[in-house]
């Protein structure tokens, strides 16, 4: 059987997403407990990044760094557990350290979630995280089959120039729950 990918272009298109989905925003990684400055510095050497922002995660034990080439995107996110309990480390207990996600920035979160979940894309969280109030939303989508990689749709708003807000990463994590992964 032979995948026809003209097809799935086809239908992409027709459904609106390629204008509403922009660039790629950020690559995130989750690793292992205690490699995330490790990570960091290999990162560091291979390319000029430099680290931007720090979170920690409380409800979901853990702790995330964003590294930054220049003022460009896409950023890289590297996330770790900071106990055998956290949702990150049991992920990286399961599948090793690797990419998590990739992030896309949107024009419209709603309208591509409304067409996504139409076209029989299904999310990790039942709503999109956020509010115009805080400057930005996002929504994770449920692995893919082959890859198990998760797509992230993230719109920031008005003048919000920050990448996350402490609470979104905590619920964007939280919401990977559902996965086995806590």
């Amino acid at each position: 059987m032979s995948l026809d990918l003209n097809h799935v272009i086809d239908d992409f298109n027709k459904s609106g997403l390629d204008k509403l989905i922009e660039k790629l925003d950020h690559v995130a990684y989750r690793v292992k407990r205690g490699e995330r400055l490790t990570t960091m510095q290999a990162m560091m050497n291979l390319l000029p990044y430099r680290e931007f922002k720090n979170f920690k995660i409380i409800k979901a034990d853990a702790i995330t760094t964003c590294i930054k080439l220049h003022e460009t995107l896409p950023v890289i996110v590297i996330s770790e557990g900071l106990s055998e309990d956290s949702i990150v480390e049991k992920y990286c207990q399961k599948y090793g350290s690797r990419v998590h996600h990739l992030a896309y920035l949107v024009k419209d979160i709603e309208k591509v979630v409304e067409i996504q979940k139409s076209r029989g894309v299904e999310f990790t969280s039942d709503q999109v995280i956020g509010s115009v109030s805080e400057g930005i939303k996002q929504i994770f989508t449920m692995p893919t089959e082959t890859t198990n990689h998760i797509v992230e749709y993230i719109q920031r708003f008005g003048d919000f120039d920050g990448f996350f807000t402490p609470s979104n990463v905590e619920n964007l994590m939280i919401s990977t729950a559902k996965l086995g992964e806590a």
